[in-house]
Formats: C-alpha cells, sequence, structure tokens
C-alpha cells in the first residue's frame, strides 16, 4: 500500500503541480490529510481571525496514475475514512447560511470517539466521514476552495466509505489530490461540517476509455448521484438534474422525457455545499438503482 504524507499538499489543483507519487490501476493509496485549516485551529482559543484564511483546504498531493489521459474516466474506490482524535468547528462572521445572527468567530473543538462524534456530555452525534474535496486536476489553475467539472470541494456526504467516484481526466496522470474531511455534515453544510485530519485509502479501481463525463459521478451500493455547482441553486440544480437525465436515458435507452419522469418520482436533490462562503452553490441528485428489473444500473 502506498503512502502519501500530509507533508505533501496543496492549495491549488495545477497541472504543474510536481506529482508526489506514481499509482497505477489496482493499486491502494492512504492520503493522510490535513483538516480544512491546515491544523491552525488547536484550542477553543483560537480564532479564524488569528490565522492565514489565504491558506485553506490543503489537499493532499497530487499523485500521477498510470495511463490516465484527457478524456479517460478515473474509477476511485473509498475503502476507509480514519478520522483523527478531534474535530474543529468555527463559525465565522459574514459566512455561513445564518450568518446575520454571527457577531464574533467562535472555535469549539470537539473529541471524536469510538466512531462518534462529542458535541457535549448529552449530545453525541454518530459520524459519517466523508471527503469534502477531491478530484482530478483540470487544465486551468484552481484553488482548492472551488468546485468545478474536476470535482474540488464538492462537500458531498456521498463520498463515503464504500463509495466509487468516476471523475473526468483532463491532464496527463489526471494528478488526483484530496483533502477536508469531514467526520459529519448535514447536506448543505449550513456554516461548517467536524473538520479533521484523516488517513482516507482509497483503491484506483480503474480507467475508463472511450466514455467522457462532464462532471464527477458517485456510485454506492444503492444510489447513483450526479454533481453539478453554479452561482445560484436553480441552475445547479437543472445542471445536475440534467446530468442525471442523460445518465438514465443512456444507460436504460429511453427518452430524455421518460428519465424526467423517473427523477421527478423517485430521484431526490440533495443539496451539497451552500455555506455561503463565497463559491458556487454545489447540489447532487440521487437516484436508487433498484428501480430498473433488468439490473442495468448495477454497473457503470
Amino acid at each position: 500500500m502506498i503512502r502519501i504524507s500530509r507533508e505533501h499538499y496543496t492549495y491549488y489543483y495545477d497541472r504543474n503541480n510536481e506529482p508526489v507519487a506514481t499509482v497505477s490501476v489496482g493499486d491502494q493509496v492512504i492520503f493522510e490529510t490535513l483538516d480544512c485549516w491546515g491544523d491552525q485551529l488547536k484550542t477553543d482559543k483560537d480564532r479564524v481571525d488569528s490565522i492565514n484564511m489565504s491558506y485553506m483546504n490543503p489537499n493532499t498531493g497530487p499523485v500521477f496514475v498510470e495511463g490516465a489521459e484527457p478524456g479517460d474516466i478515473l474509477v476511485v474506490k473509498i475503502l476507509d475514512i480514519k478520522c483523527e482524535d478531534h474535530g474543529v468547528l468555527a463559525l465565522i462572521p459574514n459566512e455561513g447560511v445564518l450568518q446575520q445572527y454571527v457577531k464574533a468567530p467562535i472555535t469549539k473543538i470537539v473529541e471524536i470517539k469510538d466512531g462518534k462524534t462529542i458535541f457535549s456530555d448529552e449530545l453525541v452525534i454518530e459520524n459519517k466521514p466523508m471527503v469534502g474535496t477531491i478530484g482530478t486536476t483540470p487544465v486551468g489553475r484552481i484553488p482548492t476552495g472551488l468546485i468545478g467539472d474536476h470535482g474540488g470541494n464538492m462537500d458531498c456526504p456521498a463520498v463515503r466509505i464504500g463509495s466509487t467516484l468516476y471523475l473526468p481526466v483532463f491532464v496527463h496522470g489526471a494528478l488526483l489530490q484530496m483533502g477536508d474531511v469531514h467526520a459529519n455534515m448535514g447536506d448543505g453544510e449550513i456554516c461548517i461540517g467536524v473538520e479533521c485530519g484523516a488517513e482516507v485509502i482509497v483503491e484506483i479501481a480503474d480507467i475508463i476509455k472511450d466514455r467522457c463525463i462532464p462532471s464527477p459521478m458517485i456510485e454506492t451500493d444503492e444510489n447513483w448521484y450526479t454533481t453539478a455547482n453554479a452561482p445560484v441553486l436553480e441552475e445547479a440544480i437543472r445542471i445536475a438534474t440534467k446530468r442525471m437525465a442523460d445518465f438514465l436515458s443512456e444507460k436504460l435507452g429511453i427518452s430524455l422525457e421518460d428519465a424526467t419522469f423517473l427523477i421527478s418520482i423517485v430521484g431526490n436533490v440533495r443539496i451539497s455545499q451552500a455555506a455561503q462562503a463565497g463559491y458556487d452553490v454545489a447540489v447532487h441528485v440521487e437516484f436508487p438503482k433498484y428501480v430498473d428489473q433488468r439490473g442495468r444500473l448495477s454497473s457503470f
């Protein structure tokens, strides 16, 4: 198993980033990740206005994937996410859905123990760890805090243990990187997740040739997900829904109109990221596999 140290981090998706390792299909890789604050907040007394906010969302990597070329699809399976023993919560004035009620920065360090976040002695949360930021590298240079068709800061709770990601490849070697793990995060990330360092164990499962997708797709045992981002929620929903309709139309051999019917009666539109922190809204559309009795949704 290949281990990528958290010492190898970047704040950009950039094709000029030097790969820190070379991997191949079938390899299992451990990405050691920093929390989204770059481990700058260590106690409740540390405040976001005391740290360098220019350095946010560090990603570990990138790694060069042998055989991955522009136009391919890189398939990455999330095998495990091992969170550190604490998480960091922070409220920031002028950020978040309830920003008008946040008068001053607040930091709260919470214990992570036995698969749970200990918010207080009486308030305990069952963790569902997920990778907030993951992607291949686009042709242009994009900060790790932003979202795009390469992936990036999608903050999608479906990117969890057992999920498989289908990532479009834009540059030679794909240059895969990831970070920003949350021990838990609600849909929409109203202000913050349980931000923590972690070890993310993935498998480079496949490289699919001669088939393109416009943006990352996610597969779980039960569902398929398409993703999209846009400056406003309505546009993000339209794009992600159209991507799901196109996927269903192709996989099931049905019209776009029938795909629209299916999404409307059994699909779910979910908000991934609407934290109002200066970047796009991100959404994902969920569709269950069980609907097709011929099993055509059982594989990509």
